[in-house]
């Protein structure tokens, strides 16, 4: 489990990790509903004899419209290009009439999914992560995105509050759903506290979407103080009540040193964490949904926190929200109880003269220790948990792991085996978030460093190799 913690809203957390692991479109340039840029779509890829292929499209050409509308996004190409036959617009004024049989793809691959330039977030959150980054990190790390085509196309969190009512009947007539929406809070002096002025149009558009059929997966921040307590009992009764939230993810406030405002979060307070997680429970039981199909899901940090054990894997209901954390490490667990053959052979393998370790986040460290302590690895596999002094604060997963932090915990380790290290520390380039590479990990630390995905069965492959 690579990430646990979700720091500040989700769309920030996932445009560090999109930056981390390039798994996502590029965004291309940002705006505000009020700017929108230039409709580009530039042509990644065209598979051979496909439709686009036929006419003599090629990478790098430029599309500008489609069927006579400006292409914006991914999400206009799919509607407009639903058809047999489709024209297009160059940047250039030419055109082209592509048409295809049944079935058949217009072999037509985009660098972006975005055309017209990232919306962008215009909220002041109190607990955003953008606030708490200090300076002079890569640019795309500061990147606000609040785009709700990014919600639907890759179930970025959004808030909502930047959508004019021209994009909210768009989001209406495409039946773009779900969409996944940062709720935090319902009531409105809540709700501006933790995010600012423009809080309430967020929560006019969500009721509108919910009013017209669409659904939505949420997510709510806890700030210890602010919307926990009787707010979040009140934010729980409106989730109750519309049954267009597929799913409502609960996560924990989560901070950096480079900032003034928090000093401490449930991860300094168990008894705070429990007394989250009991009254969420209280509206798991009550609310009429299945126990078997819960809508109410509780990140693995609380668990953490407060020292519970993690629910089994029927509560997290297919694991809609497991990108934020939520049931990872549920996941992780039952992954490698399935695969005990495999670590036994394993264990065989290594040598305890020359353990193996695994790099990781101070949050996983206490959760996978245990399962090492109760397996034939004990002794062969060996933890080695890296403090975040270069964030601060209770920032503890493993994909916020910089090279000055790493570097300086492999020397004092001297590891003679093979290090693991999660893939998802680093971005296409392997490179750290602070710009360290992964040969200049390995130079500064003479450490053998193999990369590869936290999950068991990736683990038992990587050292098995």
């Amino acid at each position: 489990m690579p990430c646990a913690r979700t720091y500040a809203s989700s769309p920030t957390r996932r445009r560090i990790m999109s930056d981390a692991s390039r798994m996502t479109c590029p965004y291309g340039s940002s705006r505000t509903p009020a700017q929108p840029q230039p409709c580009r779509a530039r042509v990644a890829y065209v598979e051979e004899g496909s439709p686009a292929d036929r006419v003599g499209i090629e990478a790098g050409m430029v599309i500008t419209e489609v069927e006579g509308s400006k292409l914006r996004d991914l999400i206009e190409w799919r509607w407009q290009a639903d058809g047999f036959d489709v024209e297009v617009t160059f940047d250039d004024g030419q055109t082209a009439l592509l048409e295809r049989e049944l079935g058949e793809d217009w072999g037509i691959t985009f660098d972006d999914c975005i055309f017209d330039g990232v919306m962008t977030c215009r909220n002041a959150c109190s607990f955003c992560f953008m606030g708490m980054l200090p300076k002079g990190m890569r640019q795309t790390l500061y990147l606000r995105d609040d785009d709700y085509r990014l919600s639907f196309l890759q179930g970025n969190f959004v808030t909502l509050t930047n959508i004019d009512d021209d994009e909210l009947e768009r989001i209406i007539e495409c039946h773009l759903s779900p969409l996944h929406v940062s709720l935090h809070a319902v009531s409105p002096d809540v709700r501006e506290t933790l995010m600012g002025k423009n809080a309430a149009r967020g929560m006019e558009v969500l009721e509108a979407l919910l009013d017209a059929g669409l659904e939505v997966h949420v997510q709510v921040v806890v700030v210890p103080g602010v919307n926990d307590g009787a707010e979040l009992m009140r934010t729980l009764a409106w989730i109750e009540r519309h049954p267009g939230v597929l799913s409502a993810g609960f996560v924990p406030l989560g901070y950096t040193k480079y900032q003034r405002r928090f000093s401490s979060s449930f991860s300094d307070d168990p008894d705070a964490a429990a007394a989250v997680i009991e009254l969420i429970r209280e509206f798991q039981e009550d609310s009429g949904v299945e126990r078997r199909n819960p809508r109410l899901q509780i990140a693995d940090e609380f668990y953490i926190d407060a020292g519970y054990d993690f629910p089994p894997a029927f509560m997290y209901a297919g694991y809609p929200q497991f990108q934020d954390g939520i049931g990872m490490m549920r996941s992780f667990i039952d992954e490698w109880d399935e695969n005990a053959e495999h670590i036994a052979q394993l264990a065989k393998l290594l040598d305890e003269a020359r353990p193996a370790y695994i790099v990781c986040g101070t949050a996983f460290a206490r959760v996978l220790q245990g399962l090492i302590d109760a397996s034939p690895l004990v002794g062969k596999l060996e933890i080695l948990p890296v403090e975040n002094e270069f964030f601060g604060g209770n920032v503890d997963v493993t994909c916020l792991i910089t090279g000055s932090d790493l570097i300086p915990a492999l020397r004092a380790t001297h590891p003679e085996g093979i290090v693991l290290v999660a893939r998802e520390m680093f971005n296409q380039d392997f490179t750290l978030l602070d710009d360290v590479t992964l040969a200049e990990v390995e130079a500064a630390s003479d450490a053998t460093v193999r990369l590869c995905t936290y999950t068991p069965v990736d683990i038992i492959d990587a050292l098995m190799r």
